[in-house]
């Protein structure tokens, strides 16, 4: 969920803030070694839009690093598909860069990473959450000229910016469990089309950017920090209908609107499109009940078809395992 922090008036401050949680599924598990005579990318089922990633981000880190010899060996375990709104790109894109700074011996930190590939240059919650996992409200960039950004653009263009800023990382409340819903209906928008969205629709006013930063600050915050469903839920359903994010509904299929009434029917507390959908999420506070609305999203998508799993939080960030031989 991005909002812009930039008004019709030109008002100079900071832009495309956002916040995000992070969840233990769906997954991109990936193993990584330099035991190759070339780069090899194994799949079960081949996806270009992975390989191409995988190729493009392995130039970037080599290059970083100058390192000559191309030889390693990557077996995707799990992944999801791109463009989504759940930020698979973005964790592809740091799993490579960690994996090859580990294989090289090489200490990187996160954050560098995260620019390395070019990922983070609107939105930090990818990255931090990354590195930590949890809830996280980041602050964006600095915005004006001679700023970190002049304009308004996703981090496929905005690759020389510095990742976005951490305004605060809270771990999700355990007990909390998120019905993913992903209906088969047209992907969200990215490449230039995200691109196109962004100039035509931005600046957002004034009224509708502090009216977000207050949901926030007074619904969704509290609502994380105390355990409080309810709470945390006003605030997210209220920031679907204002905003940049009101525009990004606005945008999509007929389908996903009428997938969010119907969890507004169902009387689910809390739930939100995902960055640019189609993506769902529902929140419930516990297992039962997400075990008793999961079936229903089932029944709900079965005419376009799609898919419905339950996730827990991840408040931890991504795994690594290092095997030696």
């Amino acid at each position: 969920m991005h909002f812009s922090l930039i008004d019709e008036n030109g008002y100079t401050g900071r832009i495309d803030g956002g916040i995000g949680l992070m969840l233990e599924s769906p997954n991109i598990v990936i193993e990584a070694s330099n035991n190759s005579d070339e780069l090899k990318i194994e799949f079960d089922q081949p996806h270009d839009g992975f390989l191409t990633t995988i190729k493009e981000k392995t130039e970037a880190i080599t290059n970083a690093l100058n390192v000559k010899n191309i030889k390693y060996h990557f077996i995707i375990k799990e992944y999801y598909p791109e463009h989504l709104g759940i930020g698979s790109k973005t964790q592809l894109s740091l799993a490579i860069g960690l994996a090859i700074a580990k294989l090289e011996g090489v200490d990187l930190p996160v954050e560098k990473i995260t620019k390395i590939v070019g990922r983070g240059g609107t939105s930090g919650i990818g990255w931090r959450g990354f590195e930590q996992g949890g809830f996280i409200l980041d602050a964006g960039h600095d915005f004006g000229n001679e700023k970190e950004k002049a304009t308004y653009l996703p981090s496929s263009a905005s690759l020389s910016t510095d990742p976005a800023l951490t305004l605060i990382r809270y771990p999700i409340p355990e007990n909390w469990r998120f019905i993913i819903i992903i209906p088969n209906v047209k992907q969200g928008a990215h490449d230039q089309e995200e691109v196109n969205i962004f100039q035509e629709y931005t600046p957002i006013n004034r009224e509708e950017v502090n009216e977000v930063s207050h949901q926030i600050i007074m619904k969704v915050l509290p609502g994380i920090i105390k355990n409080d469903l309810d709470c945390f839920g006003q605030g997210i359903k209220r920031i679907q209908k204002i905003g940049f994010k009101k525009i990004e509904i606005e945008l999509q299929h007929p389908f996903v609107k009428k997938l969010m009434k119907f969890l507004e029917a169902e009387g689910v507390k809390a739930y939100g499109m995902s960055s640019f959908g189609p993506c769902v999420v529902a929140i419930t506070e516990n297992d039962e009940s997400a075990k008793i609305l999961e079936p229903k999203c089932k029944e709900f998508i079965k005419d376009v078809g799609g898919t419905v799993l339950i996730a827990k939080p991840n408040n931890t960030g991504a795994e690594i395992k290092i095997e030696k031989e």
